[in-house]
């Protein structure tokens, strides 16, 4: 994120980039959000299984 807001201080071909915090702030809880459903749903699934069976399926 702070690549980003120092990367945007920077006149890109003299087109001056415009940050508007709500959509930094936006982006990075839906990025939360997807890293923390698809790290948590397989690794709730996988400890539900007794661990004999975990193996057997690798």
């Amino acid at each position: 994120m702070a690549a980003g807001v120092i990367g945007s201080r920077f006149t890109i071909a003299g087109i001056q980039p415009v940050l508007v915090p709500s959509s930094v702030l936006l982006a990075f809880a839906v990025s939360a959000l997807i890293g923390l459903f698809f790290g948590s749903y397989p690794a709730s699934r996988a400890a539900k299984l007794r661990p004999i069976e975990a193996l057997r399926h690798e």
